[in-house]
Parts: structure tokens; C-alpha cells; sequence
């Protein structure tokens, strides 16, 4: 019989209360372009674990007091304190503080009314208003608080803002807890509830690549569609190239490809329209594809500036947007080539030429850049589909905007790069993270055919 025992809270905490004003940028669901599946705008995150990669976790629901909150230790549970907490998803810090019965506590605002708590923890290192992506360390695991009885655990709590007042009251039966879901298995709601080493896939998948990868080895390639054929050339590291590989016919009838990991299985693939219907091309290394997939129709507006944006609201799946009717649109990969409703994020795009995504400034989070008036700008990604306000980086960027496009990473030094055709020349500048690019680099000649508009 383990020692642990059952920590229900014993008094009703006292909740915050806050309206949320208005944000910097308003997000709106609507109809159209769903692909695949959709999801209705208070549809809970992907939740997983909130402990690093392969830890194995008890999870326990304990008495109707306490449940559907649940109390974790590890496995084997001499290793619980200390351990490191880390986001279960994407969201913004609304509480951090130490409550005289609680100890040490973490409230995360995850965006459509979810919300996370986090109890006992021996040390807090986000603060209130902090931004955190998946996998990010808040903290790590005590037993601070008389109601933690002097055990080491992690209360842990998933909760739904039911009456719209900014938060979700925690801590107390009645609450505005809900059954806490990682990876979508349910976890509770019952009492008497025991789940035993279960595993953590926090932080497991491998990160999506920005940029292209068609032969898996970790190396940015070139792509691009001329007289029907899809063609492309593998990075080989220090900005160098493979010849030009044909690898399908018949391109012509659909929109200019993009390229991700659509299907989050690590390998890029490729996407397109073709009469409205937004169509996918599975990767499956060695510049090999599965065939076509439609997931949907709806895309003709979209078709023309259709983008890869990586993973701009931190959940560790690849995104994609387009510019229409000045706004920026976006629909957020939930893997398995699923995506989420369209998310109109703001106007004035129009301004501004067909914008690229990549990580500009290596913090995981997609970034976008775009061009007006000659000068290149970056808006970082903050997670949660939140952009910081445009960085101009620099002029001169007029002549490359028909064929600007990011590379991912082709010199091997973890930046995303960009290119573009100029005068039958490859043009690359390499990342230096930090939103910093080298100077110029020209690679060759005989790129025009290949890029129409260069």
C-alpha cells in the first residue's frame, strides 16, 4: 500500500476575479475551410502530461472531494520531489503566487476558457502574464501548503471558465474543475480513480521543421513547381545543393505547393489546391510521397497565398495561414493531417507582400515575414496564435519578393535560412537566430526556369 495519502483541500480558496479587456488581438472562429475535422472554439487543447518526456507518473482521483482534481507522484515515488513541471500546452500564466494552503501555486490560461493549477510546488519559475509553450519547465514538484500533509505530490487540476469571469475557481468540491485528459484519454472523473506509470509524451514528438525535408536527413532542401513538374533539390549542409530531382508530373493544375509536416510524423510534406479542395502528399523520406489526400473544400481564396507557418500556438503540430480580404487567417494543425476551424488573427495584410513562415528568431514558435515598401518585417510568434508587433529588419528587399521563400535549415547551424531567385541566382541569407541574417549569399546560376517571376 503506497504512503501517499489523500490531500482534498479543506476550505474554499479565494478566486481572482478578472474580466478579460480587450486583447491586443481579437480572435475569431468562423466558418469555412475546415479540413478534415473541426473543432468548436472552446475545444479543450491537446493536454498532455505536465512532466518532461518518458516519466512514468501515478495519478489518483482519491475521495468526491478531491476528484476529479488528481494528486501525482512518480515512479518510483522516491523521485517526486524536485521533479520538474512543464506545461501541458500552450497558454499564458494568470496565477502565480504562494496560497496559505496551497503552498506554492501555478494557474495557466490555455485560451477558450481552459485552464490548468498546479499545487505543492517546492519552486515557481514563471510569472504572472509569462507566456509558455508546451514542454516549458514552471516549476517542480513539493510539498508546500499544510493541505499537501507533508507529502511530495503535485495537485494537479484541469478546469473550464463556466461563468466567464477570466479564471476557473479551483481547490474545492463544487468547483469549476473538469475531468483532466492527456493525449485525449480521460483520467476521471470518478472516485477511487488509480492510474499506474503512466507514461509522458510531453516534449516526445520531434519539433516541426521549418521549411522542407523531403529525404529526412535533417537538412532544409529547395522546391518548386515549373511546367507541371515538381522539382526539388536536397540540402546537403554548408548552403550546398543536390542537382535537380524530378519527382512528379502534372502540377500545374493545382496552387504553388507549400511544404510541412502536415501528418506529424517528422517528415515534411506537401500541400496544394486544386479546383477549391485543399489536397495533402504524405512525405515518406527519400523525396518519396503517398498519394493525394483531399481534406476539404472552401480553399479558393486562400489558394494564392496559402503559407507553412510552423507551430505558432505552441502545441507542438504545424500550422498553416493565408492572407485574404487584408486578414490574416489561420488554421492550427492537430497532426494526423487534421487542422482546426479557420482563426481570422487581424487585418492590414494586404499591404504587405505574400508572407513566408519560418523561426526567425529560434524560439520553437512560427514566426511570419512579410515585405512592404521594400523593407523586409518579422512578427515573432508568441504561442497561442499571438504575434509581437512587426520588426523592420531592412531595406532592399523589393526584387526578391516573387520568389521569396524559407528554407529551413540548410548550413547546419539549428537557424531557419531564406532564398529567393534573382537574376538566374540563388540568393540565401542564413538565420542567426535573434532575428539576424548574414549578409547575402549568391549560389549559382540557372535558377529561372525553375522560379517563374524571378
Amino acid at each position: 500500500m503506497s504512503s501517499l495519502s489523500p490531500h482534498p483541500l479543506c476550505e474554499r480558496y479565494d478566486v481572482l476575479k478578472r474580466r478579460l479587456a480587450g486583447a491586443a488581438m481579437l480572435l475569431s472562429v468562423v466558418a469555412g475551410g475546415l479540413v478534415a475535422t473541426s473543432t468548436a472554439a472552446a475545444a479543450a487543447p491537446d493536454f498532455q502530461l505536465p512532466f518532461p518526456c518518458d516519466q512514468k507518473w501515478r495519478l489518483n482521483t482519491w475521495d468526491s472531494t478531491h476528484a476529479p482534481a488528481l494528486d501525482m507522484v512518480r515512479e518510483p515515488q522516491s523521485g517526486t520531489e524536485g521533479s520538474q513541471v512543464v506545461a501541458p500546452a500552450a497558454g499564458r500564466v494568470n496565477k502565480s503566487s504562494y496560497h496559505s494552503n496551497a503552498g506554492n501555486m501555478i494557474q495557466i490560461d490555455h485560451g477558450g476558457g481552459h485552464f490548468t493549477t498546479y499545487l505543492h510546488l517546492q519552486s515557481r519559475s514563471v510569472g504572472v502574464g509569462d507566456r509558455v509553450t508546451r514542454g516549458q519547465n514552471i516549476g517542480r514538484v513539493g510539498h508546500t501548503g499544510p493541505t499537501s500533509n507533508g507529502s511530495p505530490h503535485l495537485h494537479y487540476e484541469q478546469g473550464y471558465d463556466a461563468n466567464g469571469d477570466g479564471s476557473a475557481s479551483w481547490g474545492f468540491e463544487g468547483a469549476e474543475r473538469v475531468t483532466a485528459r492527456f493525449g485525449g484519454k480521460a483520467y476521471g472523473p470518478a472516485p477511487g480513480g488509480e492510474w499506474r506509470n503512466v507514461e509522458s509524451l510531453n516534449g516526445c514528438k520531434k519539433p516541426s521543421l521549418f521549411g522542407a525535408d523531403f529525404n529526412s536527413d535533417g537538412i532544409g532542401d529547395i522546391f518548386s513547381e515549373a511546367t507541371g513538374t515538381l522539382n526539388v533539390w536536397n540540402g546537403k549542409g554548408a548552403n550546398n545543393f543536390t542537382s535537380r530531382i524530378e519527382i512528379g508530373a502534372n502540377w500545374e493544375q493545382y496552387s504553388k505547393p507549400i511544404a510541412g509536416d502536415f501528418n506529424s510524423d517528422g517528415i515534411s510534406d506537401l500541400m496544394a489546391v486544386k479546383d477549391g479542395t485543399l489536397h495533402v502528399w504524405n512525405g515518406k523520406g527519400g523525396n518519396d510521397f503517398a498519394g493525394a489526400i483531399a481534406l476539404g473544400p472552401g480553399w479558393t481564396p486562400y489558394a494564392g497565398t496559402l503559407m507553412s507557418l510552423g507551430d505558432i500556438n505552441g502545441d507542438g503540430y504545424t500550422d498553416i495561414g493565408a492572407i485574404a480580404n487584408d486578414h490574416l487567417h489561420v488554421w492550427n494543425g492537430k497532426g494526423a493531417n487534421n487542422f482546426s476551424s479557420r482563426i481570422e488573427l487581424g487585418a492590414n495584410w494586404g499591404q504587405y507582400s505574400r508572407p513566408i513562415g519560418g523561426d526567425f528568431n529560434s524560439d520553437g514558435i512560427g514566426d511570419i515575414a512579410a515585405v512592404k515598401d521594400g523593407i523586409l518585417h518579422v512578427w515573432n510568434g508568441e504561442g497561442g496564435n499571438d504575434f509581437a508587433g512587426a520588426i523592420a529588419l531592412g531595406p532592399g528587399w523589393t526584387p526578391y519578393i516573387p520568389t521569396l521563400m524559407t528554407l529551413g535549415d540548410i548550413n547546419g547551424d539549428g537557424n531557419t535560412d531564406i532564398a529567393a531567385v534573382l537574376n538566374d541566382h540563388l540568393q540565401v541569407w542564413n538565420g542567426k537566430g535573434a532575428n539576424n541574417f548574414s549578409s547575402r549569399i549568391e549560389l549559382g546560376p540557372g535558377w529561372t526556369p525553375y522560379f517563374p517571376g524571378s
